[in-house]
């Protein structure tokens, strides 16, 4: 009798990816993009067990595969009961939810003829599942991302008043919790992270004594001792200002001062010189953001960085004839520039003009809220340094009912 030729694989089950050690698997899992883990869970149940538990995203910190995701807070409107409510919802792409979606455009067309290919496709918003967190949106608060979860600060609360109280979306299960509340009721406070701790500043009428405070991410607990007085001697709660981290201190722009605060030596310095062009970001539609100890804004339809060592804010170069170019021409309402993983995540709503018939009702085209992903690089030039972007994706989402009101980018 003649042998057969054929290799044993076929007479012998083929090995199975989910045969490996749980420990290997999850460490194998965690280097897959999250873009991959609807399709992977399908496979077997072995592979839906490890991307739902808790510890994939564990093992993506550790090993440093944590990716941005998007997620957007809108107001949406109640045909039905004519009221408003507040929601957060995780922005993903069609193509992720069903291959078979066609995508985008593919191309704009410049204002000189030019054809410009960017990578465009149309986006969803897929809500919270956890309904009683839309029960915590509220407005008026400080919202803040911090690794994977989402934290929303004060605000104004049902009945109208200031609110102490502090809820935490963690965005790798969508579940909430709620922290332990502030010394101090605020609205329309400011928020920043540096070295493991969150500072909350402004926004609790004239507490001078408990101007800001300080929230400590591994104990989960406020500075009972130490709360951050006033900048200043000065009455500074009627003031406009902004907070943003630079290298290891926070600094305060005001309408009149600047300040830098320490946390090391926990005291507020008043700054005489520099800085004096951030005081821009006070104004009324202006949006900015801070990527790589860069400040970044968005002014009269071009992107600005603000060089620190000339106190002057420089053009983003290469974006001139391709980024704007892509607002189709129309009016449009600026909504966040976001730090999206080291890259520069612009996010804006096209108004499009109302189309008048004779002798027929009006057309009101509907809004389309847009997010540019853009690849920053810094290199020298003969006059110093210089910064340029490049856009990575062009997508949008036709939202109807909804409003988008803030935008943040999450590590998961």
């Amino acid at each position: 009798m003649k042998k057969s030729t054929r290799s044993p694989l076929f007479h012998e089950p083929s090995f199975s990816f989910s045969w490996l050690p749980e420990e290997i698997l999850l460490n194998c899992l965690a280097r897959v993009s999250r873009s991959q883990y609807r399709s992977i869970s399908s496979l077997s149940k072995t592979f839906y067990y490890v991307l739902s538990s808790p510890a994939i995203y564990a093992a993506r910190s550790q090993i440093g595969t944590t990716e941005p995701r998007l997620y957007i807070c809108c107001e949406s409107l109640s045909t039905a009961t004519t009221t408003r409510s507040h929601g957060w919802y995780n922005l993903m792409s069609l193509r992720n939810c069903d291959e078979r979606i066609e995508q985008g455009r593919d191309a704009f067309i410049s204002e000189d003829g030019r054809e410009i290919k960017i990578k465009s496709e149309l986006m969803r918003l897929v809500p919270v599942k956890n309904s009683s967190f839309h029960l915590c949106a509220r407005l008026k608060e400080a919202n803040l991302a911090v690794g994977s979860e989402i934290y929303q600060i004060g605000g104004i609360n049902k009945k109208g008043r200031r609110s102490r109280s502090v809820c935490v979306l963690d965005c790798r299960s969508h579940t909430q919790r709620r922290a332990p509340k502030m010394r101090v009721a605020r609205e329309s406070a400011k928020a920043c992270v540096l070295d493991g701790n969150i500072y909350v500043m402004g926004g609790c009428s004239e507490n001078k004594e408990c101007w800001g405070e300080v929230f400590d991410l591994k104990t989960q607990t406020w500075d009972e001792e130490l709360p951050l007085p006033s900048p200043s001697g000065e009455d500074v709660f009627d003031c406009i200002f902004e907070v943003l981290v630079l290298g290891a201190k926070i600094y305060v722009i005001t309408e009149h001062n600047k300040y830098a605060y320490d946390p090391k030596e926990g005291t507020w310095l008043l700054l005489d010189t520099g800085f004096a062009g951030l005081k821009s970001i006070l104004e009324l539609g202006i949006v900015w953001c801070v990527v790589d100890n860069i400040v970044f804004k968005e002014f009269s339809d071009d992107l600005f960085w603000y060089d620190l060592s000339c106190g002057k804010w420089l053009v983003v170069e290469g974006l001139e004839d391709l980024l704007w170019d892509a607002k189709v021409n129309c009016r449009y309402r600026m909504i966040q520039l976001v730090n999206y993983g080291g890259k520069l995540v612009i996010v804006w709503v096209v108004l499009p003009d109302v189309i008048y018939r004779r002798s027929k009702p009006p057309v009101i085209p509907e809004e389309r809220t847009w997010f540019a992903v853009i690849r920053l690089e810094k290199h020298l030039t003969s006059s110093g340094l210089a910064i340029s972007g490049e856009i990575e994706q062009l997508n949008y989402l036709v939202h109807g009912s909804y409003n988008p009101l803030t935008c943040l980018s999450v590590s998961l």
